[in-house]
């Protein structure tokens, strides 16, 4: 064998050996940077989780800080967690908007390498940001044919009025006299005259699955909907009864007017009512109902800026 053939398969040996260690490196690399990439999403999850739930809690900051740091906990242990209502920032938490409404969530945690310390890394730190916003919701589904008025429902900035018990008289003679009514949900416009609520209306069948199940498309705030006057007393009385039974969360429409020669209520929010067991009185000569209004959360639904608060609310990430 000759000197230069033994010389140029050294040097083919070295090269390989070059080859196989950056090869090594590479696969290093791509596991690695793989793990940190799950560990940053994990965190990013245990993020939003924290922000959405802190936010449910809000324009209280100390209990939106405590339910998202408990969250935060329990998804994202051993992080370092930084929980602000921005209008200003704080450490890698970026500053926003709105401080009664929106809760900051930023989180950082070391994520370990495996192959990565081979080269002197042991470990990289990663990041989360998440900001949530709670607010009214202009648009709704699932909305049972009742509204109540705005004075009659609680507000969200009310104390002592969710839970307690209210009692509600609908006169169909007297819409503007009324704190209830019934709603053909069907018939909708941006004037009273104009809904035409004194032609064919939805009938008692209707209403009663409404009461059953809701509303089945998303309704919207700021129209006058149509009275569901003279109705059926038997069907009515047994759907209210039976929610009432399995202390169904009903979704109220809340109008703030009533016009009695058009038949017609003006929609300006949502509330949510639980009816009594027992607290449907519904008769020709008087129609009742006695229950508590409570606080909801609507899923799959976005605020709507300038929308009053009546206790349902939508909690949605924001960038």
């Amino acid at each position: 064998m000759s000197a230069r053939y033994r010389a140029e398969r050294g040097q083919a040996m070295v090269m390989i050996v070059v080859a196989i260690a950056a090869l090594v490196g590479i696969v290093a690399l791509v596991i690695d940077v793989g793990s940190w990439f799950r560990a940053q999403r994990q965190l990013q999850t245990a993020a939003d989780a924290a922000a959405l739930a802190g936010v449910q809690e809000m324009p209280n900051q100390s209990s939106a800080s405590s339910l998202a740091t408990s969250y935060a906990n329990t998804n994202a242990a051993g992080a370092t967690k930084v929980i602000t209502f921005p209008t200003s920032g704080a450490g890698n938490c970026p500053a926003g908007t709105g401080s009664t409404d929106t809760v900051n969530v930023c989180l950082s945690k070391p994520a370990q390498g495996v192959f990565s310390k081979l080269y002197g890394l042991a470990s990289i730190t990663v990041h989360a940001h998440a900001r949530a916003r709670v607010g009214s919701p202009g648009s709704l589904k699932n909305v049972a044919p009742v509204a109540v008025l705005n004075t009659t429902a609680c507000t969200d900035a009310s104390t002592g009025c969710f839970n307690t018990t209210k009692v509600m008289t609908f006169d169909e003679s007297s819409l503007s006299s009324s704190a209830f009514g019934l709603v053909d949900l069907n018939k909708r416009a941006s004037t009273a005259v104009g809904a035409g609520c004194k032609s064919g209306k939805s009938g008692a069948s209707e209403l009663v699955t409404w009461i059953q199940t809701g509303y089945p498309a998303f309704l919207d705030i700021n129209l006058w909907y149509c009275a569901g006057v003279g109705e059926k007393i038997g069907p009515i009385r047994d759907a209210l009864e039976a929610q009432a039974s399995a202390q169904t969360v009903l979704l109220f429409p809340v109008f703030d007017a009533a016009d009695n020669v058009n038949l017609a209520f003006h929609v300006i929010g949502w509330s949510a009512f639980v009816i009594d067991v027992g607290g449907v009185t519904w008769t020709p000569s008087l129609k009742q109902l006695r229950g508590r209004f409570v606080q909801y959360i609507a899923h799959g639904v976005s605020s709507s800026p300038g929308t009053p608060g009546f206790g349902v609310r939508a909690v949605s990430l924001t960038n």
